[in-house]
């Protein structure tokens, strides 16, 4: 592999390292905005729970306020048995007076479910508060070991991108455009390898990438000359190996 091609390879092989450095960086961030997420859910759960408690209390208020009436009510009607005349007035009282009754057994019933409800809702209250507490705390640690291992990251990607940056300019300005186009379509996938056949019967060769034929005319090319070829089904640029070569140490 020539001149052209090697820094080619070399190039890909910086570019598959800066991509692997920029996810992991993001994926470091990430891990704090989930916990920041995290935290507003449980605000959020909270104040709603909060607010459903108000509008119960709200309810069972009301028909407090209408079972002291509804006693009221009964109350009234006890004086008025008692000074019924007719059996017909104390038939009709008492009937009044047991309805009420019934209607009040209800109302009973109903604010006592509603305070149910409040107590079960406190309960929840208590176990997102401490849920929050918790997710806190976890937060702090995870803003510490992210913004810890963001640092060491953002310094390896300077790194890589200075690197980068001298393989550029090892390119032709042709090779160079060629390649971030590629790297921009392909996500940074660039140069594929050419696989060879795997039966001594078959001559046919294929594209690493998008697994179509490779003319015999592409790989004697590859072969034999330092340029690049294309591949012509997914336009990308077809080596046979792409491991770098090493550079020559000098003594």
């Amino acid at each position: 592999m020539g001149p052209i091609l090697n820094a080619l390879v070399t190039l890909q092989a910086i570019e598959n390292e800066l991509r692997t450095i920029t996810l992991r960086l993001q994926k470091t961030r990430r891990k704090v905005k989930l916990q920041e997420q995290r935290i507003e859910q449980l605000n959020a759960a909270l104040q709603a729970k909060h607010e459903e408690i108000k509008m119960t209390r709200l309810q069972s208020g009301k028909l407090e306020l209408e079972l002291k009436s509804r006693e009221e009510e009964i109350n009234k009607y006890r004086v008025a048995l008692n000074n019924a005349k007719t059996n017909k007035d104390y038939s009709a009282i008492l009937t009044r007076i047991n309805t009420d009754k019934a209607d009040k057994s209800k109302l009973e019933e109903q604010v006592l479910t509603l305070m149910g409800q409040i107590e079960t809702s406190q309960g929840l209250c208590r176990q997102i508060e401490k849920d929050l507490a918790e997710e806190t705390n976890k937060l702090e640690t995870t803003k510490a070991e992210s913004a810890a291992g963001v640092e060491q990251l953002e310094k390896n990607l300077a790194d890589i991108q200075d690197r980068k940056a001298e393989a550029l300019e090892a390119v032709g300005p042709a090779e160079r455009e060629l390649f971030e186009r590629l790297s921009q379509r392909y996500d940074g996938e660039v140069l594929v390898e050419v696989n060879t056949p795997t039966s001594r019967r078959s001559t046919d060769h294929t594209c690493g990438g998008c697994f179509m034929g490779v003319t015999l005319e592409c790989v004697n090319s590859l072969m034999t000359r330092d340029e690049v070829v294309i591949c012509p089904n997914c336009g990308r640029i077809l080596v046979l190996d792409k491991t770098p070569a090493q550079q020559p140490t000098t003594s």
